[in-house]
């Protein structure tokens, strides 16, 4: 049997607790959220860096028609072309164009994984995709939610949770760590009621990044990323950088609206 492990908070991700598995990296508010949606959008591919002096470092040695995305501490930079906010990574901008990007936690999760087997891009967005391909696999797992400033994030939380029901759900071949039993749980009980929408809207509300993004204006991030399953997409970060692996039987461009 395999295991399906959890990791709060990429400050916590070591060496050895990644070493070979597969890693599942979560940062739902909103750094996966958006990978996963300018992938959607045609972006060709999302390269990931530590920090801003890197990002405008590499645009200028070797990749100068690359957009810039991404935030720190939660604030656009001047000097890049897009924030770290889903909704402005669309088709018309990003189509067929390369994206060089930072933000606070989840690239930093990412660029922690070197000794992993493979790594995956997972948020609410496309987590149904996500878990039908983990549920094949014969591997130990590991669930690595990015936190916020070395705190558990409940968002993160509930999207490891809603992987980890998926798995409890379909493959009896998996055994989980008290930590994924407890995500499987918060998710199960935080969408019992009837309507999940407004449920996890409201979780993603209460949490530290989701009341800041509501003090700066930006709810409709806040409703974008609560969405479960609207993109059928499986990203991999595979020598340096995030692409979207192609999906028996699904369409060569998947593209969903961005409207709320």
């Amino acid at each position: 049997m395999n295991l399906v492990d959890l990791i709060l908070t990429h400050q916590q991700i070591t060496e050895e607790a990644v070493r070979g598995k597969i890693c599942i990296v979560i940062d739902t508010l909103r750094a996966t959220s958006t990978m996963v949606t300018a992938l959607s959008q045609g972006c060709r591919e999302i390269i990931p860096v530590a920090s801003v002096q890197e990002a405008l470092e590499l645009k200028k040695r070797k990749h100068q028609n690359y957009l810039l995305g991404g935030e720190v501490e939660g604030h656009h930079q001047e000097t890049f072309d897009l924030g770290n906010s889903p909704l402005e990574y669309r088709s018309s901008i990003i189509k067929n164009k390369g994206i060089i990007f930072t933000t606070t936690n989840g690239t930093r999760t990412l660029l922690k994984l070197e000794s992993a087997r493979k790594i995956l891009i997972c948020a609410l967005l496309n987590a149904k995709t996500v878990g039908e391909w983990l549920v094949a696999q014969k591997n130990d797992l590991v669930l690595c939610c990015s936190g916020t400033r070395g705190n558990y994030s409940p968002e993160d939380f509930l999207t490891a949770g809603r992987l980890a029901a998926d798995l409890q759900a379909r493959n009896k071949d998996f055994f989980f760590s008290d930590l994924a039993v407890a995500a499987a749980c918060f998710y199960k009980n935080a969408v019992k009621h009837k309507n999940n929408k407004k449920a996890v809207v409201k979780l993603l509300e209460q949490s530290d990044n989701g009341r800041r993004l509501l003090e700066a204006g930006q709810k409709q991030d806040i409703d974008f990323c609560s969405r479960e399953d609207i993109f059928r997409l499986l990203p991999f970060y595979e020598k340096g950088s995030v692409k979207a692996a192609k999906i028996p039987g699904a369409p060569a461009s998947i593209s969903a609206s961005l409207h709320i």
